[in-house]
């Protein structure tokens, strides 16, 4: 009876032995394990049959009072438990030994892709930045133009003391330009001054009653920095094509105003009436089709929106009907330069 006890006893060992054994790996590590830890099926089928048949090789050998077959039994099931121990040791000790093989490298590794991914991010601000100023200045010669055209508009009419007018106001568009800096950035203050003049120097060249208005800038935005000379093409779109420029008479009216638009960005409304004194119900408004030179000046202005502003939130948006033109443009916006 003592003998059968003793079996018992170190039958029920050995089978904790082996779940203690496994224990030491979780679900994903003894997946892991069973996959490649055994190097044979025979020692897959070793470890499966050691816990199946120990119980029941040494109930039957108890059973039948057979000392010889349950010693048998107990000494299969502790080559099973060592084989099992030392497969997951082993299995422990290469896991172990490979993330630390990663580790180095990964150490080895890190700081160089850290110089390349700076490298690279250097590049592409670069690139961003030329491409940004090389549109710009597109828009620059073009802006000027416009400028000279109503000084020389002045000049052959002979209307000379609008002429000093014209080019006292060209004075200041020409230093607010020079003033927008190499990266192309402005406050909303500068360039609200700078769209007044351009409004001023452009309705007197209309020579029609246009009711403009550039409503003043919300607290929190005249030191706001954003992208210079966005607003002016559209402003030159709205005289000129939403209004008629020369081609139409009869009164119109033009207004600009600027909000807050989330976190970063600001919102510019520049809304035109070509007829302001219409009663008439406005169609509903649609996408705007117009003129190629439009769509040139719009096809800038969101291309550079795309290069100076990554996140997507920037953007230009326009749409007409008959009566009124209605853009709103969003531009980031940063408090320091």
């Amino acid at each position: 009876m003592l003998f059968e006890c003793c079996a018992a006893g170190l039958a029920m060992g050995l089978l904790v032995f082996g779940g203690m054994v496994l224990h030491r790996l979780d679900r994903a590590a003894r997946r892991k394990w069973w996959r490649m830890g055994l190097t044979s099926a025979g020692q897959q089928a070793a470890i499966v049959a050691c816990p199946t048949l120990l119980p029941l090789v040494l109930g039957v050998a108890l059973y039948e009072h057979v000392p010889a077959l349950a010693i048998a039994a107990l000494a299969l099931g502790a080559a099973g438990a060592f084989m099992l121990d030392q497969s997951v040791h082993g299995f422990i000790s290469r896991e172990s030994h490979q993330r630390q093989i990663e580790m180095e490298h990964w150490k080895v590794r890190k700081p160089t892709e850290q110089r390349l991914a700076h490298q690279a991010a250097l590049r592409s601000k670069e690139l961003d930045r030329v491409q940004a100023k090389s549109l710009r200045r597109l828009m620059d010669p073009h802006f000027l133009f416009n400028a000279l055209n109503g000084i020389m508009h002045d000049l052959m009419t002979r209307e000379w003391d609008r002429a000093v007018h014209h080019l006292k106001a060209f004075n200041r568009l020409a230093r607010h330009q020079i003033q927008a800096g190499h990266d192309g950035w402005r406050t909303m203050e500068d360039e609200w001054t700078t769209l007044y003049d351009y409004i001023e120097l452009e309705v007197r060249r209309l020579d029609r009653p246009i009711q403009w208005d550039l409503a003043p800038l919300p607290a929190g935005l005249t030191g706001c920095h954003i992208p210079a000379l966005l607003v002016q093409p559209l402003v030159e779109n709205a005289l000129w094509h939403g209004l008629g420029g020369t081609s139409r008479k009869g009164p119109g009216r033009l207004s600009l105003w600027a909000e807050k638009s989330g976190d970063g960005h600001v919102s510019i409304h520049v809304h035109n009436t070509p007829n302001s004194s219409r009663t008439q119900e406005p169609e509903p408004v649609r996408p705007d089709e117009s003129t190629p030179r439009r769509r040139h000046a719009n096809d800038l202005i969101r291309q550079r929106l795309n290069l100076l502003d990554r996140s997507g939130k920037s953007g230009l948006r326009m749409v007409t009907s008959p009566h009124n033109t209605q853009v709103n443009l969003i531009v980031p916006c940063t408090s320091t330069r």
